[in-house]
């Protein structure tokens, strides 16, 4: 199927372009560009849909073939059969340059000429440039091309006050077609350093819907949060600059239609150089810092609670450490955070496991990472026995711990909660873990996905 396309693409490219499998050549140095290029543009939609548009713009690079070839290659228009779709579509222009209407006019007027490069069918005549924002470091715009019936979206990030022929040198082209959505996320991160990420996220809804965001998201012991959400003044629409983070809130005819991490708008592939003998404490501190950052919770500086090896009945069980935050509420989370190159192999050097989980101050409870059945659970060091118990209060499990810590070989799906007790066997602490439930590498609070 791959040869006969690329002989009928070569057959209909032949008349105006004489050169030997001009579409292989294009490939090439799409590859090309793909391998120079350093700033990441990605669009994500959280678990259930996406609208994904690559990094890379064939605009430029259309543009120096001459070639015709990008012209019968048009990608197909979705349908336009939600109304959600639909009002978005109708939504008049936003961002920061709406204002500007010679920008604007511009915009459409370029895009327009650039059908054909940007794989876009002319027959889809009317374009209408949906955001226009010019935030610190980079300015953004997204452009949609109709008829009554279909359309396809054109996105693209560039530096601040780029013009638009650089913004059409940056505009993506999908892979393959994409369903048109009633959200666009999207964002732009490269890592400057470790501390210093230069990242954009960009939500964008149809107009009318209220924005919200929140990063004062406190864990209580039970695993729950309790936040407030803070209104955007913007009109269907959040941008944040920077190292973007917390949680956005898109509210539309008065049923919540997301709500849900704001950093789901940033992709990266960036490779980040690992440290050659990387210490795993710092790592998994930091990691928790940035997952309690990334999705709006309070709390304190991560605290390294255990480190050791995962339970021996591992084949070259691997070195792991247990680190965690607290709320002001009384409400941990944790994260157990295992060197699983032992597992993994050579071609996954870098390749860590890692586990959530909830508690209080004085004792909480994470499965095991990988493939490793299990609990791992940590008290106060007074503690010298766990029983892991049912929903129903019964005990599943019971066992020592050593210094408070203790690794439990069982089916965390099984588990609702954890009391530990002292020499004397009296009960020290309990805990409920209702999150042991799910594996899953996120926190508690569960993503609203209603469009």
């Amino acid at each position: 199927m791959a040869d006969e396309i690329r002989q009928a693409l070569a057959r209909l490219a032949e008349p105006v372009v004489p050169q030997p499998d001009p579409y292989q050549r294009l490939l090439r140095r799409v590859r090309r560009r793909r391998r120079r290029q350093t700033a990441v543009t990605g669009v994500a939609a959280l678990v259930l849909a996406a609208v994904t548009i690559p990094p890379v713009g064939l605009v430029g690079l259309l543009r120096n073939d001459e070639s015709t070839l990008a012209t019968v290659a048009y990608q197909p228009a979705s349908p336009i059969d939600d109304p959600m779709v639909r009002r978005l579509l109708d939504s008049p222009t936003r961002g920061s340059l709406a204002g500007d209407t010679a920008l604007v006019a511009t915009i459409e007027r370029e895009y327009r000429a650039a059908r054909a490069e940007l794989l876009v069918d002319p027959s889809l005549d009317e374009v209408r440039v949906l955001f226009a924002h010019d935030a610190p470091g980079a300015r953004v715009v997204v452009v949609a091309y109709l008829d009554d019936s279909h359309a396809l979206i054109r996105q693209a990030t560039g530096p601040e006050g780029a013009s638009v022929p650089e913004l059409l040198g940056q505009t993506g082209t999908p892979d393959e077609p994409q369903e048109l959505t009633p959200y666009l996320f999207f964002g732009r991160y490269s890592r400057v350093d470790a501390d210093q990420p230069d990242g954009l996220a960009v939500g964008l809804a149809p107009a009318g819907c209220r924005v919200e965001t929140s990063n004062d998201g406190r864990l209580q012991p039970d695993g729950s949060v309790i936040r407030s959400w803070q209104p955007e003044t913007n009109d269907g629409y959040v941008v944040q600059a920077g190292m973007p983070g917390g949680r956005w809130q898109f509210t539309c005819d008065g049923i919540v239609r997301y709500a849900g991490p704001g950093r789901i708008a940033l992709q990266t592939n960036v490779p980040v150089p690992p440290d050659p003998r990387p210490d795993l404490s710092v790592s998994a501190v930091r990691e928790l810092r940035d997952m309690l950052y990334g999705d709006g919770l309070a709390g304190s500086t991560p605290q390294v609670l255990w480190t050791g090896r995962l339970p021996t009945r591992v084949a070259d069980a691997p070195e792991a450490v247990l680190v965690r935050s607290c709320s002001a509420d009384g409400g941990c989370a944790a994260l157990l955070k295992s060197d699983a190159r032992a597992l993994a192999g050579p071609e996954s050097a870098v390749l860590t496991f890692d586990r959530t989980g909830f508690g209080s101050a004085d004792l909480v409870a994470v499965p095991l990472p990988g493939q490793t059945a299990g609990v791992l659970v940590a008290g106060p060091e007074s503690a010298t026995r766990a029983e892991l118990i049912d929903a129903r209060g019964s005990t599943v499990t019971e066992g020592p711990l050593t210094g408070g810590i203790g690794v439990f070989e069982i089916d965390s799906r099984t588990i609702a909660g954890v009391r530990v007790l002292d020499s004397a066997d009296q009960p020290l602490h309990t805990v409920a873990t209702p999150h042991l439930t799910a594996d899953r590498y996120e926190f508690a609070e569960p993503t609203v996905w209603a469009w």
